[in-house]
């Protein structure tokens, strides 16, 4: 099968110019959105993953102690000297938090990837590095556990660490049964994944949370503005804009999907691969106030 965030370039690319109809929506109903994170949201910069540069030691030393616990998976990163780490997606950023979390003198340079939220924020005040010759994985979308969605091994896997975790990420049962928005995942080797990896929950520096856009379904609404709160535009935002929201077709059996910000700066819910090295691919990192 095509890759699908290919197939929705090569179409966005090829109908670029053409008009399109949209009907704007109100919606029926609005529910809460709560984005509980120690990460602050209006950071004044990031930097591209890179060989080189003001943190290229942090960077080379990262890659280091990611491939001694990832050589061998879709989470291996290559070796390099100089420019940019590119080829980036969602599995290899979670590689990379993990390292971190995992090395005490890492962890003290307290240098994170950025959140959605983040990434919000730095492109309203026009200090996200080149957006427009990249996209970036940004997070993981838990819409549900079906055996019959996408990645559902390790979407089963995800919902266990969830579960296992929920007191400590503020989640009810009920809350489990819900969308999220999986910030910050970790991951471990698994040999039966197709990835070589599964995600899990990093206690104190993953993030959960629903977000009331993740109701939509089967359509590409477009939104101006930024998704400030937790990452995504609220749905009141929804319907008329120069950005667009990319979200499943499907109503059931969605599984785990990538929450990516695409190079024309929509936002994307709905690919299912989670290890797709393109080559446009990047990672920002930014100090953070505090570490996790």
């Amino acid at each position: 099968m095509p890759n699908p965030r290919f197939l929705k370039t090569a179409e966005r690319w090829m109908n670029k110019d053409a008009p399109v109809e949209r009907v704007k929506q109100r919606p029926k109903q609005q529910t809460q959105t709560s984005a509980k994170t120690d990460f602050p949201d209006n950071i004044p910069n990031s930097f591209l993953f890179s060989y080189d540069g003001v943190h290229g030691q942090f960077f080379q030393e990262l890659i280091v102690k990611n491939n001694e616990f990832f050589s061998g998976t879709r989470a291996e990163i290559p070796i390099g000297s100089s420019g940019e780490v590119k080829n980036m997606h969602i599995m290899k950023r979670a590689g990379l938090v993990t390292s971190i979390y995992n090395n005490p003198q890492l962890r003290s340079m307290n240098l994170y990837p950025i959140t959605p939220a983040q990434s919000e924020h730095l492109l309203k005040v026009g200090n996200l590095p080149t957006p427009g010759d990249n996209w970036e994985d940004l997070a993981l979308v838990l819409y549900d556990r079906s055996s019959e969605g996408e990645n559902p091994r390790e979407a089963q896997a995800l919902y266990e660490s969830l579960k296992k975790h929920k007191q400590d990420l503020g989640l009810s049962n009920s809350d489990l049964e819900n969308r999220l928005i999986v910030v910050n995942p970790g991951i471990e080797k698994d040999d039966g994944s197709n990835y070589g990896i599964k995600p899990i929950v990093l206690p104190g520096l993953t993030q959960v949370y629903p977000h009331e856009s993740l109701s939509k379904v089967g359509e590409d609404p477009e939104f101006n503005g930024y998704g400030l709160n937790g990452g995504l535009p609220l749905l009141n935002r929804l319907g008329s804009g120069s950005r667009t929201l990319y979200m499943p077709d499907e109503t059931k059996d969605i599984g785990l999907r990538v929450l990516c910000r695409d190079w024309d700066l929509g936002l994307d819910a709905w690919d299912w691969d989670l290890a797709y090295d393109d080559g446009f691919g990047r990672v920002n990192f930014a100090p953070q106030a505090r570490a996790p």
